[in-house]
Parts: C-alpha cells; structure tokens; sequence
C-alpha cells in the first residue's frame, strides 16, 4: 500500500486526502503489545507532495496484513542533506494522551461503561471492550485518557489486563487480542532470519524483602526486615552473589501492622511467581509470508500482534511456542519485516506528566533507603552488643612469646573453631571456614575491603569500580561494561537514544543523575530533585517508551538474509526461456561443478562473442543489490553490468583474466525508474553464470528462484505454467496458456485444443460412445463387437 497524506484535522479517511505519497522510499510500522504503536516514512525534497507534509499532519498507511489502514499523526522530521526526510507519526490514538479526565470513583460499574465514561472527553473515539465482570474504579486525580487506560496504577490495564487494539478511532481492549493461530515458521522453511537474545540481568540469587508502616498513635515509621535478612532464589545462571532489594510496603494495608512472617510469606510469593532465577529469552524472527504466494494462496495462516506461534529452527535444537509481543510491517511491500517472541512489559507511558507519576513512586521508595538502613545498622548492633559467648585468644609466636594477632573464636580451641574473627597487621577478616580461612569479609592493611554486603549510608570516593551500579530496589541500574543504563520510569538504549533524539536535553538531564551516583550516595534526594526538576522543564513529550522485557533487551534487526528475486529464470533451471535475450551461443549446465558450486545446482554458459541479457520492470523506487556468483575460462574480456535510471551503468565485473567460481555484487541506492537491465558478454568461451539475484536492500541476499517459481528434476513451475516429466520412463505433461498436451520421447501422444482432443492411441476399456452411436465390446474377443443407433 501507498502511503496517503489527510490534514490535521482529517477524521474521515475514505478519500484520498491532500494526495498519495507515491514517491515514499520505506514505509514501516512498528506495534508492540500494549505498547508503542508508530510510523517512519522516508520521503525526498523532490517528491511531488513534499511541500504539504508538515507536523500535525496525518498519514495513511497499512500496519499489517488484517488489519485496516491507519491514521498516524506526524509529530516529527528530520531534513539531513541527502535530501531524504525522515517523518516520524503516532497513531491517531495518542491524541487521547492530550485529552484530561476529571476525578471520579465508582464502587462497582462494568469496563465497558468506565471505557465509554473515561473517552467522553473526544467525542472522536468509542471503545469497545469484551470484559463484562464489574469492578471499583477512581480516577483520583486529573489524567489523561492513556492514563486512565494503561501505564499508571489503577489503570483499566491494571485491573483487568488485557490487551488494547487501537483501530484510528476505535480503543478495543480485548481480554486476549490474539489467537492459537498453528502457524509455524521453520527453518528450512520459511524463516528467513533468526535472533534469540538472552540477558540474565534480571536473574538474581537472594531477594532482601523489606517494609515499611507506622504503627497507629506513633510518629515515626518501622521498617520490618527477616531475621535471616534474605531468602535465596535457586539458580544455576550465575555465580556470584547478587541480591535484589524489594519494598513490599504496598502488598499490605495502609497503617497495618506488618510482621516478619507476613513478609515472608509475601516475598516467597513474589520468588514463585517472578522467574528472578531465570532468563526467559526474546527470539526475533523474519520470515516469508507463504501466504502471500499463488501456489500457497488457500492457506488460512496470518500472524498478527499478540497470536502464539511456533518457531523451529532444527540445526540449533529449538521448538518453541510464544506470544508476538512486536510487529515491525513494511507497508510498501505489506509484508512483515520482523517479529518479536516472548514476554512483555509495557506501561504505556507518553507524557512528561505521566513519567512524573512514576518517578513519585521512585521518590517514595528511594525516601525509605535511610529507614532501611537504620534497620540494618540495628541489627547489625544487636548481633555485637548481645553476645555473651565466644572466646578471645591472643596469638603469641613460638620464638620469642610476642603476640601478633587477636582472635575472636566460637571455640576455646583454634584448631576446631568454625568462625572466626582474626586481626593482625596484615588487616581484620571473618572466616566460615576455620583459622585458615578463606576470609570472605575482610579489611585488609593495603585499604581494600572484601565483602558480599555493605550497607552504607553515604559513600564518597574516587573512583568507583564495578560491574553494575544498580538502585536498592533492582529496577535501575547501570552496565558499566556494556553501557547499558535502565531506570524504572522507562528504559534508556541506542534504540531509545536513537527515537527521542529531539528530547536530548531531557536524556542529558538523566545521564546527569546517573553520573552523579559514581560521584557520592550522599545526596540520594538531592539527586532525584534533579530529576524531577529537569523532567518538569522538559517542553516536549516523550515520544516513547523502550518496553522493560523481564530484563531482556530487544534489538531492532534492519536487514535479513533471503528475500524476494525480481530475475526471472535465474539460474537456467527452466533452460533458455524468452524471459532472456541473448546472442551467439548460450546453454545451461548442471554439471558436477557447478551443483558443488552453486545453490541452484544450475547455470547459464556463455560461449564465444555471446551475450545474456533480461529486462526487469516494475521495480519500486528504493536501494536494490544485484549478485551473482561467476567463473571464467578465458583470458579476454568479460563483463557483467546492471543499467538502471535510464542511462546509469554499475559494473558487477570487468575483467580480461581467468577466475573460478567467485561472487560479485553491487548496491544500487538510488534506483527512481521501474526498470532495470542485466547484461553480460563473453568475448571468448567461456563465462558461467548462476545464483543471479536482484532483491531490496542494500545486502546481498541468499539465492531464491523469483515468486511463482518452483523447480526440481521432475517438476517446473512458474509464470508460463506447468511441466511435469518422468525421466525414466520418458514422459511428460505440459500445462501453459497456449498448450495441454502429453509428450512421449519429444512426441506429442495426445494435446487438447479447444473443443478438440488428438490422440495418437486411445485404449478403451468398456463402452464407447462417439455422437449418437455406441460400440459395446462382447463378452470375448472372438465374438466381435455390437453396434448400437441411439435415438
């Protein structure tokens, strides 16, 4: 589909608006679950509808295979010097996002009267919802309708789930958007391109639960930890020790007494239904649309976003069934790019306002740190200050008597003690492990300190090295190593620095705070004013969320192996069809050779002063590469070139040397007119040809027969018709536009042309009746046959 550009203030899109943008390079359409739903075009300054694309405008265009058009609203563009812009769009429905909802609470009112009640506001939009359990609902303050539905607490996508499907002015939110569809994309197949990432960030071996209330009658808040201080996640992912800090103040009452059993309980409920021991991976996927293919056209299957597939790819041993969290959908050649598998998150969050939520929430939990902290330093004093046991020993050395270290035991004997305090001058440590160690906490004399554990209030140093800097909580945290760096609120990568370039000041606000984390943990409050201050002077809206993924990063994948051939008869499977035009003496081979070779197992020989030549029309403007693997036997010249624009040339191969069987590939980046022209000489024999391939991109592609094309030893199938041969017995059957014929060692035996078949022999077994009169066999041979008039 042709993208179609409408006014600001289009809500009817049937006609065809301020005109078809016929000259767009890409169209592409991103949609994640519950998510972000956007639209990149690229357009040139010389395009006939350039002057009339500006911001607010909207745009048209089809985001995937089902579904009708969409409207999106340009919010953004770019204007490098190459003359090609770059615009950016929102789905019509992140208008609700500028559209307030008042405060109001109902005791119990069905989802769809909240959902009509909470779009009321725009009398452009209606919802639609197949929930029907009622349910309490208030808005407490002042939102915005992508508030009310997802992304803050409280939302409808909070207390129901769910799934929204934005259809322009249409919020469906569905209980499962998707369906068991039994597609199955499968290597070998039609996969075309495979990614698994896999990001054990999000694994952890203890989680450190904690809480937070203020008893009735009291002034200050009681932080309430577990004697044993951690609860261990079982995971075999990693090995070192790596704890996640949680606050559970909000699994309880408000004011409510919490007790370390009760905590306890609800951590273990966290540990089972969280995978924190686990890495559960994203697989990103491209792959061919058997669809979209004449000879597969009857198939039912389509993939769209929130249906459960089957991935199988049988060299890495991988059968797996999961959800499509993300469609990214080339609306040019409406077909999907790439899909993403796995579990999602998403918070739907689009607003400055909306972020600032969030960050209340942080703020809150982050004002617990201190209280936090003094729990710890309270338990830590009454494990020193209340015991009674252990024995202090002071060791002397044998020589001279001299003591030279203190020992603290669990034993009056040094050699049965199991822990073990130990202080000399080389520094202090702790042992589990007996006299000789190893110490696991330690201070040693050369000022380093060893520890699984430090809880600290404050924290001023040089130069801070580690891993991961991470918050109390594990929900933020910074990849030292990588230089990935996550905050609650929303996720920061290259892709998300990439999309919300035109906020640089906000980001440049957030690298500040984290900056000042390696700096001191002095100023934790201090430093979240920053934050806050700098998102409320931000003037412009986030333009959207990375999705958190159960700690996986998803990656964008631009390019994928194998695609669509616009070069018919590519190879010479087919023999020489008139798809070619050639001169001098040209034939196909499917020598041993070549099939040890080539992909195709076939190809095309050029004989002296001979040329092959195929016009390829239709092509839409873009990037093309044209490839082709190619050996030469002589040493005079010998080219192969593509001509495209009417009279520009790219050589793939100039030569007047020998060379055996080679690749060759050029990128054409700026290809405007539909057709292009291959074309290859052979001065003296001989120059072989195979794998010739034309296909969108700017890579070179893995060898595929064009559309429509099937061929093997005994079966050939593509835009002519039908030839099926059996070389044993000599046989074969011809189906095209012109003929329906059978052949018999080169013969024709029998063809069928219009109302009049010929056979060479016909074999009757049982009656035959020709016109009006029926010849009826005798029981035996030797009594002849009947005769029969009909009336």
């Amino acid at each position: 589909m042709i993208p179609v550009l409408y006014p600001a203030n289009a809500t009817t899109l049937s006609t065809f608006g301020l005109g078809v943008l016929t000259d767009t390079i890409s169209c592409e359409i991103t949609e994640e679950r519950n998510g972000v739903f956007e639209c990149l075009l690229k357009y040139p300054v010389s395009g006939q509808h350039y002057g009339l694309i500006t911001k607010e405008c909207i745009v048209k265009a089809k985001p995937n295979d089902t579904a009708a058009d969409q409207a999106f609203r340009i919010y953004r563009i770019t204007k490098p010097l190459n003359g090609i812009v770059t615009i950016y769009g929102q789905h019509i429905s992140y208008d609700l996002a500028n559209v307030p909802v008042l405060p109001f609470s109902t005791e119990s009112r069905s989802p769809q009267l909240i959902l009509s009640q909470i779009l009321s506001g725009d009398t452009r939009f209606t919802g639609w919802t197949d929930y029907s359990d009622a349910k309490a609902f208030s808005v407490k303050q002042p939102k915005s309708v992508r508030a009310c539905l997802g992304g803050t607490e409280g939302s409808m996508l909070s207390q129901w789930h769910g799934e929204f499907e934005w259809d322009n002015f249409t919020v469906k939110f569905h209980s499962h958007r998707g369906q068991k569809t039994g597609v199955v994309i499968e290597y070998g197949k039609n996969l075309t391109a495979w990614e698994q990432d896999e990001d054990n960030s999000g694994v952890y071996t203890a989680l450190l639960p904690y809480a937070v209330y203020t008893s009735e009658g009291a002034e200050n808040e009681t932080v309430v930890t577990l004697p044993e201080v951690t609860l261990p996640i079982v995971t075999s992912e990693i090995a070192r020790s790596k704890t996640l800090i949680l606050d559970f103040s909000d699994q309880f009452a408000e004011n409510a007494s919490i007790t370390e059993e009760a905590l306890r309980a609800k951590a273990n409920s966290y540990i089972k239904a969280n995978p924190l021991g686990t890495t559960i991976p994203t697989v990103k996927v491209s792959f061919e649309p058997l669809w979209k293919q004449p000879e597969y056209s009857a198939l039912l299957e389509r993939v769209n976003l929130c249906d459960t597939v089957t991935i199988r790819h049988s060299q890495l041993g991988v059968s797996v069934s999961a959800m499509v969290i993300e469609t990214v959908y080339d609306t040019l050649a409406e077909r999907y790019k790439s899909i993403s598998l796995g579990q999602s998150k998403s918070s739907m969050i689009t607003t400055i306002s909306e972020v600032q939520s969030s960050v209340d929430k942080v703020e809150s939990t982050v004002g617990r740190f201190p209280k936090l902290l003094q729990s710890a330093i309270g338990k830590a004093t009454g494990l020193i200050t209340g015991q009674s046991g252990g024995y202090v020993v002071i060791h002397t050395t044998e020589e001279n008597g001299q003591p030279y270290e203190l020992l603290i035991l669990d034993t009056p004997s040094i050699d049965d003690a199991v822990n073990v305090w130990r202080w000399n001058v080389g520094g202090l440590g702790f042992s589990h492990n007996g006299y000789n160690g190893p110490y696991e906490t330690a201070i040693t004399a050369d000022g380093q300190i060893v520890a699984d554990f430090i809880t600290s209030g404050s924290l001023v140093a040089n130069i801070i090295k580690a891993g991961v800097i991470q918050s109390q909580d594990g929900s933020s945290y910074w990849d030292l190593e990588s230089g990935e760096v996550v905050i609650r609120a929303y996720v920061s990568t290259d892709e998300f620095a990439e999309k919300t370039a035109y906020l640089q000041q906000n980001v440049d606000g957030l690298n500040s705070y984290v900056a000042t984390l390696t700096e001191t943990m002095e100023s934790v409050s201090n430093d979240h004013g920053i934050l806050e201050e700098r998102l409320r002077s931000s003037e412009s809206k986030v333009s959207q969320l990375q999705h958190t993924v159960d700690g996986l990063s998803v990656t964008m994948q631009e390019q994928y192996i194998g695609g669509i051939n616009y070069v018919q008869n590519s190879s010479g499977l087919n023999g020489i069809t008139d798809d070619w035009g050639y001169s001098g003496t040209v034939r196909t081979d499917a020598s041993t050779d070549t099939q040890n070779n080539t992909i195709s197992d076939s190809c095309f020989v050029l004989g002296a002063y001979s040329s092959l030549s195929q016009y390829i029309r239709g092509v839409v403007p873009g990037t093309y590469t044209i490839s082709v693997r190619a050996k030469k036997t002589s040493t005079m010249s010998g080219y192969f070139y593509v001509t495209y624009n009417g009279n520009k040339t790219k050589y793939l191969f100039n030569k007047s040397t020998a060379f055996d069987w080679t690749d060759y590939s050029v990128t054409l980046t700026d290809v405007t007119d539909p057709t292009l022209r291959i074309y290859c000489y052979c001065r003296d024999a001989s120059i072989y040809l195979a794998d010739i391939m034309i296909s969108e991109g700017a890579i070179p592609r893995k060898w595929t027969p064009a559309p429509n094309e099937i061929y093997t030893q005994e079966v050939k199938i593509d835009k002519r018709g039908i030839e099926v041969s059996n070389s044993a017995s000599s046989q074969r059957t011809v189906i095209t536009n012109t003929e329906f014929a059978g052949y018999y060692n080169d013969e024709v035996i029998f063809t069928l042309n219009k109302d009049e078949t010929q056979t060479k022999k016909t074999t009757v077994d049982g009656e035959l009746t020709v016109g009006k009169t029926k010849f009826v066999p005798m029981p035996t041979a030797s009594e002849g046959l009947n005769i029969v008039i009909l009336d």
